[in-house]
């Protein structure tokens, strides 16, 4: 039996300290980094496919299979990494390739150059939020990692809102010339300098709740056949979460400036104000029912929890794209992501209370790379290849809300059938 809520060394809560509180602050903030790099090039989306006449699925692979390849194929060498070397090391070194990747996107002159560079800025977000999270674990109890990983997460959301209305408004000044999109994306690459220089700050935390000291491969995959029936359906239940999300935030704004004739910078402005109010307000719900669902019903109540959320999000999913009033679509759109933004608060919390430390870097890297592939890699291209079989690129709100709406009642069906393998209590 694995104990999931103190672990191995015994127990405890992490001392409430100042140290913790700054170590806190700046690991939020590489993940609001990581996320505001990786959703840079949302904003001008438009404006580059015209620009270099690329065509929807050309930017569906941009945003989808190049972000994704690289972090599928490396999840579970990352994963076993993270949980054997210095997480610190590795969220600088990323942060620093997440600042080239940007980089070499504003450069690109071709297609290919676009995709290479999308490829490393994926391998470097996904690798900088799963050390992220598999850090935050070791800083805070089981009790209290909801609401931590709350704060993260209204953090990766910040992230991404900053980006929207960032390149939204940049892409107005400079203009839909040939070169604006470059021009702004160079500007939205500067905040990113800072940031990795405050990653030198950065401490190693000791590692906690660890069931064997350094597993071998055998002993590691024994661990994890024997934990495969909270594995799956967990993971199975957030992947299809993370497809719906992945869609919209790829195509709603392109949707949105299709079917309301939207500027740029009013579209930047509508996305950046549904992430960032909708992912605070999840976030912050998400955290709060985590951990009140530990304390009384362990992980059994969370599942509930999130079965239950992945059920409410297929009505503002179903919708948002495809109304006819600007302000309508975006009170859904909110509705939808702060329904998303509460379920992986409260999904990575149960995540790393179930999954003993020596794995936790090993199966956060596999949900990431899983989400990747699913939310990222699959979902823009569905929307994509969707739209043109049932009429086009005016049929892309259409194509949208189905997939959506598929994944989250996939979501809540998986989380649902899993319920029964989650214990009551917090061990294993």
């Amino acid at each position: 039996m694995v104990d999931v809520t103190l672990g191995a060394h015994g127990s405890a809560e992490p001392p409430v300290s100042v140290e913790r509180g700054f170590q806190f602050v700046l690991l939020t903030l590489a993940a609001t980094a990581a996320l505001y790099a990786r959703t840079a090039v949302s904003p001008l989306q438009e404006t580059m496919r015209i620009a270099l006449v690329l065509s929807d699925n050309q930017m569906a692979l941009l945003q989808g299979p190049a972000l994704a390849l690289p972090m599928v194929i490396a999840s579970v060498p990352l994963g076993v990494v993270i949980d054997r070397h210095s997480r610190v090391r590795l969220l600088l070194i990323f942060a620093g390739c997440a600042l080239a990747a940007n980089l070499l996107t504003a450069l690109a002159s071709h297609f290919s150059m676009l995709f290479a560079a999308r490829c490393l800025s994926g391998l470097a977000v996904t690798a900088i939020i799963v050390a992220a999270y598999s850090i935050l674990a070791d800083l805070y109890s089981p009790e209290q990692r909801g609401r931590a990983g709350m704060v993260v997460l209204i953090g990766q959301f910040g992230g991404m809102a900053a980006a929207f209305a960032l390149g939204g408004a940049l892409v107005t000044v400079f203009g839909p010339g040939p070169n604006g999109w470059r021009w702004a994306m160079f500007w939205l690459t500067g905040p990113l300098v800072p940031v990795i220089f405050l990653m030198l700050a950065m401490r190693e935390p000791v590692r906690t709740g660890v069931a064997i000291e350094n597993p071998s491969a055998p002993q590691a995959f024994t661990e994890l056949w024997q934990l495969r029936t909270v594995i799956v359906p967990l993971l199975a239940g957030l992947v299809m979460v993370e497809t719906a999300s992945g869609a919209a935030l790829v195509w709603a704004a392109p949707t949105l400036s299709r079917r309301f004739a939207l500027s740029p910078e009013r579209v930047g402005a509508i996305m950046s104000m549904a992430v960032l109010v909708g992912g605070v307000l999840g976030s912050i719900a998400g955290g709060i029912l985590a951990d009140l669902c530990q304390r009384t019903g362990g992980p059994r109540r969370t599942i509930s929890l999130l079965s239950g959320l992945a059920l409410l999000s297929v009505l503002p999913a179903g919708l948002f794209a495809v109304v006819m009033q600007v302000g309508f679509a975006t009170v859904l759109l909110v509705m939808f992501m702060a329904i998303v933004g509460a379920i992986i608060v409260a999904g990575v919390a149960l995540f790393t209370i179930v999954i003993p430390n020596e794995l936790r870097g090993l199966c956060l890297a596999a949900m990431v790379g899983a989400n990747t592939l699913f939310g990222i890699a699959l979902a823009p291209l569905a929307v994509s290849l969707l739209s043109g079989a049932i009429g086009g690129p005016v049929m892309i709100g259409k194509a949208l809300a189905l997939v959506c709406v598929a994944a989250g009642l996939l979501s809540a069906a998986t989380l649902a059938f899993g319920r029964r393998y989650f214990p009551r209590t917090a061990v294993l």
